[in-house]
């Protein structure tokens, strides 16, 4: 190369261009341009085709996992059934009828709509609505049944209209949607029992949300949707070639059928047992004394309980996915010899085949290599065969439900308590109530055809009253309070006495004992806690809020009397909390901080709620009568901790008289209301009781 460039340079005319060409030449050339021009004769780097997306993957097969294989078929849609589903969208529908739904898969998933006019009359009653469309969900499902060429699965969903009065006045609505469960139609004959098991369902699922307190009124149903999809369930047919890891382990055997009674020909090698070419169809013979009348060819597994009963046999079928599963358990008697089938499948065909050997199939399910003993309930596989023969009754179970039955040890079969530390008294207890203002409420007249439920008073906390009760009876003085706010003002109140007694837990008082308590301890056999023998296991028990001793006392039976600031309930009781006073409290909780947990008798109604460490229970629970009649069924000197606020308590122990109608503001109570109604009618309530 450098010999041809002298050649050319030697050829030149003029020494100067000479020149001027020797120094370009001898210029280096930069990286940046050798890159750019050396860029097309580079090598490109190796790109592989990327593969399917794997959320695509999963979906499809989800998809034909749940339908079973979807024909690959575009759908069209004439321009008439866009009329008709645009008109279904902005028109009320005159009559009840079924109209396309705006999605479906070829002719394999139908969706049929029925919307019900306002002020139908057979719409204001779901139970009514149900019965009246019946007969026309029935040709609905008998023209679909026949359009799919044999059986379908349906579901019926029903919107409905209810209605609930807030306290306010206020009407708020509410349209959920009931959906059935999917019921499988294999007969045309089986349309009508399925419609029978769907409509109580939905009734049930309905009065569960119109029931038990809930305060939702049905108003109207709205519409109706019947969802139609192929139903197309795993059934035997024609012979399968079985996998090399079945073919292996020699526990198998195969017919080869060239029908589709490919179970009958699976329940034949297993009846009558051929030693050689057992896979052979003419080894068998057709007069097998089997019944299969009504049984479809090929054979789904929902009818294997039907060969069973017409032919007195017990059949167990298997499945194969890489592994053994279970698709249908006997339910036969125990005693019965049970016949062990495996369906395997290639694509979309399914075939019997008969498990001679049901341990040797199982044998590779754990790395124990002797020999094993499995189930064939549950799969589980034991190392000995009387284990297996102790395990079958617990698998049996009750009622098909496998159960352990272990019976207690001698001397341990006694149950006598043990939640000693439930007994204890609740170191702090208060006891309150509320007094409220009644406001009239003007509404709107009733419309007997929406609701018969006329709201006249509004009722709004205005004062409370509370006392907080030592274990040992000691108190402060009432807590009172009155003016605006009450409920959201009594909870706050009750949150800084809540702090003050995880204060007093949080240091336990020291323990006091006179001589009679050293002598009671010294003497003391029994535990007083469990009232078991001591046995040299003792300690003095006291109490942390008082300090007074209790007596002697296990060490284990001590510790469980520990009193935590953390854990500690503290009982908060109304009388007829949970008709009354829970109301007022629930609105103005949700103003308050803290964990907030109850045990509901229905949606307006509980049995207890705590908030914090604050536990509110009501006495009217465990005592069931007025506390006029509570009060009147004991003696005077029975009230110790009233008197003790309220020498002369005589007024205190008989009913009183509260003029709910009068007291309707917050001035009712400094009587500036004297000359209206309630003053009038308060005044003579006092003429009345106080003569």
């Amino acid at each position: 190369m450098d010999e041809y460039l002298e050649q050319i340079l030697a050829e030149m005319p003029d020494s100067a261009l000479q020149d001027v060409v020797r120094n370009i030449l001898d210029e280096p050339i930069p990286e940046a341009v050798k890159r750019r021009l050396l860029r097309p004769l580079q090598p490109r780097k190796y790109r592989p085709v990327p593969l399917p997306r794997r959320a695509e993957k999963r979906k499809r097969k989800a998809i034909q996992e749940e339908f079973d294989p979807i024909p690959l078929q575009k759908v069209y849609r004439s321009a008439k059934d866009y009329q008709e589903e645009l008109r279904g969208l902005f028109e009320e529908p005159e009559e009840l009828t079924f109209r396309r739904a705006r999605w479906a898969i070829g002719n394999f998933l139908q969706s049929w709509k029925m919307g019900v006019p306002r002020g139908h009359p057979q719409g204001a009653d779901p139970r009514t609505f149900l019965e009246s469309v019946e007969p026309k969900i029935h040709e609905k499902l008998e023209e679909e049944f026949v359009a799919l060429g044999g059986g379908l699965k349906f579901q019926l969903a029903l919107k409905v209209e209810l209605v609930k009065v807030k306290p306010d006045g206020s009407e708020e609505y509410f349209e959920p949607v009931l959906r059935n469960r999917q019921e499988a139609v294999l007969q045309e004959s089986e349309i009508a029992t399925a419609l029978e098991e769907t409509f109580p369902r939905l009734q049930e699922t309905l009065e569960k949300l119109t029931q038990r307190g809930s305060g939702w009124v049905v108003v109207q149903v709205r519409t109706l949707w019947l969802d139609i999809a192929r139903y197309q369930p795993l059934r035997g047919g024609s012979y399968i070639k079985l996998p090399n890891k079945l073919q292996d382990k020699k526990a198998v055997v195969n017919v080869k059928n060239k029908d589709d009674h490919c179970l009958r020909w699976a329940l034949r090698s297993a009846l009558f047992q051929v030693a050689k070419n057992p896979q052979r169809p003419a080894k068998y013979p057709q007069a097998d004394g089997l019944d299969f009348t009504g049984i479809d060819a090929p054979t789904p597994i929902s009818q294997i309980g039907k060969v069973e009963r017409q032919n007195d046999l017990a059949i167990n079928v298997f499945g194969w996915d890489k592994g053994v599963i279970v698709h249908h358990v006997s339910k036969q008697p125990e005693d019965m010899h049970r016949i062990n089938l495996l369906l395997i499948q290639k694509a979309d065909k399914f075939h019997y085949t008969w498990v001679k050997d049901l341990n040797r199939l199982l044998y590779d399910q754990n790395k124990h290599r002797e020999q094993k003993h499995f189930c064939e309930r549950c799969l589980h596989g034991y190392s000995r065969e009387d284990l297996l023969e102790a395990h079958r009754p617990e698998c049996k179970g009750i009622g098909h439900t496998a159960v352990r039955v272990e019976m207690p040890q001698e001397g341990k079969n006694k149950l006598t308590f043990q939640n000693h530390h439930k007994q204890l008294p609740a170191p702090y207890i208060v006891y309150a109530d509320f007094e409220a203002l009644t406001t009239k409420v003007e509404g709107p007249e009733l419309d007997p055809t929406k609701s018969n439920t006329q709201r006249t008073q509004h009722h709004e906390a205005c004062s409370y009253c509370y006392i907080v009760v030592r274990c040992d009876g000691k108190t402060e003085a009432p807590v009172e309070y009155r003016g605006p706010n009450a409920a959201e003002h009594f909870l706050r109140a009750l949150q800084v006495e809540e702090r003050g007694i995880q204060k007093v837990l949080a240091n336990p008082q020291k323990m006091r004992m006179t001589s009679e308590d050293w002598e009671s301890h010294r003497t003391a056999r029994r535990c007083h806690v469990c009232d078991k023998p001591l046995g040299g296991d003792s300690v003095k028990d006291h109490c942390h809020i008082t300090g007074k001793y209790r007596g002697a006392a296990h060490n284990a039976c001590n510790l469980k009397l520990r009193l935590s600031p953390k854990t500690t309930i503290i009982p908060v009781v109304f009388h007829n909390l949970r008709g009354y006073d829970s109301h007022l409290l629930m609105q103005a909780i949700s103003k308050v901080e803290g964990r907030v947990s109850c045990i509901p008798n229905n949606t307006e109604k509980y049995i207890s709620f705590s908030l914090g460490q604050l536990r509110f229970i009501d006495s009217a629970q465990f005592l069931q009568a007025s506390l006029d009649k509570l009060v009147s069924a004991n003696k005077p000197e029975a009230f110790q901790i009233t008197a003790r606020h309220e020498p002369d308590c005589a007024l205190l122990l008989r009913k009183g008289v509260y003029p709910y109608e009068y007291m309707d503001s917050g001035g009712a109570f400094r009587g500036d209301q004297a000359s209206t109604e309630g003053g009038l009618l308060l005044q003579a309530h006092r003429r009345k009781y106080f003569r």
